[in-house]
């Protein structure tokens, strides 16, 4: 993924863009998810190495978090597994993920399996300590999957864990479900670049596990990759749709992200037609653009510039579905006065092939003398001076950022080649125009002698 396109929007999702109208409505303030820092401990509980008074350190905790305590033993992961309402979820299975990871001995994982008590509890023994294991706790409710963060043990005490367990719907009309969209679109030498990543937030106590949420993509696209998360929620490749949500979007805030690809044509606009999944609130569009670019989308706000964080031209807007409306299913993005290379050189190289085939049909003697002489030297000059004034704006395109260095590599090299080849083929080229002309003159100031 471009590091620098996920950096413009995170900062998007911290602060809105300036100089957009913040009409979208405000966003409450979800539980921690899954998979983010854990959250300040509740008022009454223990420090972090505090020996309280009971073994039990996860009954305390309020939200799904881990914490080291020395009241459990070393080598000790203890779970507690709790409903909506914060009671006991008892004789449910759990599983323990174990990764080693070492350098010198690569990535290994193995799983534990035990179930809770009539309390909700479960405990697994035996662990290791240290930076080289990481351990995650999960368990499931139907088709939905709840995991803890990552936990590394201490050498000195074990760690408690406290897991909420949901009710569950495959309908997202049954849970309270709601999602801010980013797609960010770069323009490279051969292909647009694009980064896609959509905010969930579920502000109910009902887990929603997606079936038939889908997002239509462009066409052509290609290249489709998501990107690396420890939760379950995810988007997976739909082919012949383009991509869908998957796994568990429980209560709190996830973020799903994606990156594809669409080819790029030499062409000075592009479009492109994306299908949003339901619930989108709110989706922005984010485009890298040189100075000549425009962009326009239907039903968006006026597109405002802006500058990312690397110095580059950014033209952002976005669509806020308004209460009562219907929500956004489909948009087109407009892409306009994106720079092309010239297509002198082309003609450049096609004269030099011109050239060659004149030069066969001199061997063969279709020509006179003469006609052959003139002929050669006038397309052979006349190839060579738009070579080199094509190689002059090329130069220029690069040092303005109108072309990138891919292109602009590719280009030159086929500028340089077709002048080799014609300076080869004519290695008298310039001398003897030079020679022609000072004799034309020799012969017109006989003339004027005579008479």
């Amino acid at each position: 993924m471009r590091y620098q396109a996920v950096c413009l929007i995170a900062a998007l999702l911290a602060v809105p863009t300036s100089g957009l109208s913040q009409t979208a409505a405000p966003v409450p303030t979800a539980a921690a998810a899954p998979g983010a820092p854990a959250p300040a401990m509740p008022a009454g509980h223990p420090a972090v190495g505090a020996n309280p008074q009971a073994p039990d350190a996860a009954e305390e905790l309020e939200q799904d978090a881990v914490v080291s305590n020395s009241g459990i033993p070393s080598g000790v992961i203890q779970v507690k597994l709790v409903n909506e309402k914060g009671q006991p979820w008892p004789n449910a299975d759990v599983k323990l993920g174990v990764q080693f990871q070492k350098i010198s001995e690569g990535e290994q994982h193995s799983e534990k399996f035990t179930k809770t008590d009539a309390e909700g509890l479960a405990h697994f023994s035996g662990l290791t300590a240290g930076s080289d294991f990481s351990y995650r706790v999960s368990t499931k409710n139907g088709p939905a999957e709840y995991a803890s963060e990552p936990i590394q043990l201490k050498p000195e005490f074990g760690a408690a864990a406290l897991l909420h367990v949901y009710p569950v719907t495959r309908n997202i009309e049954e849970a309270s479900i709601g999602s801010r969209g980013f797609v960010y679109v770069e323009t490279r030498d051969d292909v647009f670049q694009f980064e896609v990543l959509f905010r969930y937030f579920n502000m109910g106590s009902v887990t929603w596990v997606p079936q038939d949420a889908r997002m239509r993509l462009p066409e052509g696209a290609k290249a489709f990759k998501a990107s690396d998360s420890t939760e379950d929620a995810r988007f997976e490749e739909d082919p012949g749709h383009g991509v869908k949500l998957a796994g568990t979007f429980g209560p709190g805030q996830r973020n799903v992200s994606f990156r594809f690809q669409v080819p790029r044509h030499e062409e000075s606009s592009a479009s492109f037609r994306f299908g949003l999944p339901p619930h989108t609130a709110e989706i922005r569009f984010i485009a890298e653009a040189a100075p000549t670019m425009q962009l326009d989308i239907d039903d968006f706000e006026k597109p405002q510039t802006d500058v990312n964080q690397n110095g580059q031209r950014v033209v952002v807007t976005r669509h806020v579905a308004k209460r009562g409306e219907a929500p956004l299913k489909t948009f087109t993005a407009q892409l306009s006065g994106i720079p092309t290379p010239g297509n002198g050189r082309w003609i450049a190289v096609l004269i030099a092939l011109g050239l060659a085939a004149l030069g066969a049909g001199v061997l063969r003697g279709v020509f006179g003398e003469d006609a052959q002489v003139d002929l050669q030297e006038r397309d052979a000059e006349r190839a060579r001076r738009v070579l080199l004034d094509e190689l002059v704006d090329l130069t220029r395109a690069r040092k303005n950022q109108v072309i990138g260095p891919s292109t602009y590599e590719s280009a030159r090299r086929v500028l340089v080649e077709a002048l080799s080849r014609i300076v080869s083929t004519n290695p008298g080229l310039g001398k003897k125009s030079k020679q022609r002309g000072a004799a034309k003159g020799g012969k017109k100031a006989q003339k004027g002698a005579v008479a």
